[in-house]
């Protein structure tokens, strides 16, 4: 075995999904962030976490207003929604400048993002605080929505720094129940 430093021990576990969340603050301003620690937490209720740094607008616009949207990211899109992740103040529309657009959202006041091929639609229900330098952003999922079936749906995968790929072949495993 090979020791790997504890700063990149999170590697191990990769790629991730990278999506964007889109939040909305009080006044309406909407905020688009890219992420890629996002997990299934239940299945019943389905609910979601997303690993969101501690001071982030994400984080405060979820608490507050009690939604958000996941838009999972395609390669088709993949550069413009990582320039979402520039420092910016709220209220400066970086999704607007990436070329991205708005979509009205099923069950939610937060809109999404068009070029998103498979939308997750959240009401907030807890945000999970622990000593480390992320919270969990966790939300019960009330819309799923997808533009192919589950199988073709082409996520970008985020592995660590500028490194992302894509899904590749697929293969099928029988599971003892």
């Amino acid at each position: 075995m090979i020791n790997v430093p504890l700063s990149k021990s999170t590697s191990i576990i990769s790629p991730r999904l990278t999506v964007l969340v889109n939040t909305m603050d009080s006044e309406g301003k909407l905020s688009s962030s890219p992420y890629s620690w996002i997990f299934p937490l239940s299945f019943n209720p389905p609910l979601i976490g997303v690993g969101v740094g501690k001071n982030k607008q994400s984080h405060k616009n979820a608490e507050k207003t009690g939604e958000f949207v996941i838009c999972v990211v395609s390669p088709s899109f993949g550069q413009e929604a990582i320039n979402c992740e520039k420092l910016h103040k709220p209220g400066d529309k970086l999704w607007e400048k990436n070329n991205l657009h708005l979509q009205k959202s099923e069950k939610v006041q937060v809109p999404r993002i068009k070029e998103s091929h498979s939308i997750l639609e959240c009401k907030t229900k807890k945000i999970l605080e622990y000593n480390g330098d992320h919270i969990i952003l966790v939300g019960e999922i009330v819309c799923a929505q997808t533009q192919e079936t589950i199988d073709q749906v082409d996520p970008l995968l985020h592995l660590s720094g500028e490194k992302f790929r894509r899904i590749g072949k697929q293969i099928t495993l029988q599971r003892n129940k």
